[in-house]
């Protein structure tokens, strides 16, 4: 009787890896960012209080947006699905 071999895994399977949702939210925050700062520069100049300005609040969202979805994504990557 001939021995019969499992089949061979041809490729292995793709970890889930949020990436792309990283890179989307990340790179459309910072192209608004960048058309806001080529294109609408008194109104990034705009003073909120003080010497904070619409652009100072804008870059300091955006480092935010960046931290939290990097986070989210340092913990989502650990995790087997």
């Amino acid at each position: 009787m001939p021995r019969q071999h499992a089949p061979r895994l041809h490729h292995r399977p793709q970890p889930y890896r949020p990436g792309r949702s990283f890179a989307l939210v990340n790179g459309v925050t910072f192209g608004v960012h960048l058309l806001l700062a080529l294109f609408a520069a008194e109104f990034m100049a705009t003073r909120t209080w003080g010497e904070t300005n619409i652009g100072m609040l804008a870059i300091l969202v955006q480092g935010s947006l960046l931290l939290w979805t990097a986070v989210r994504y340092d913990r989502h990557a650990d995790v087997e699905h």
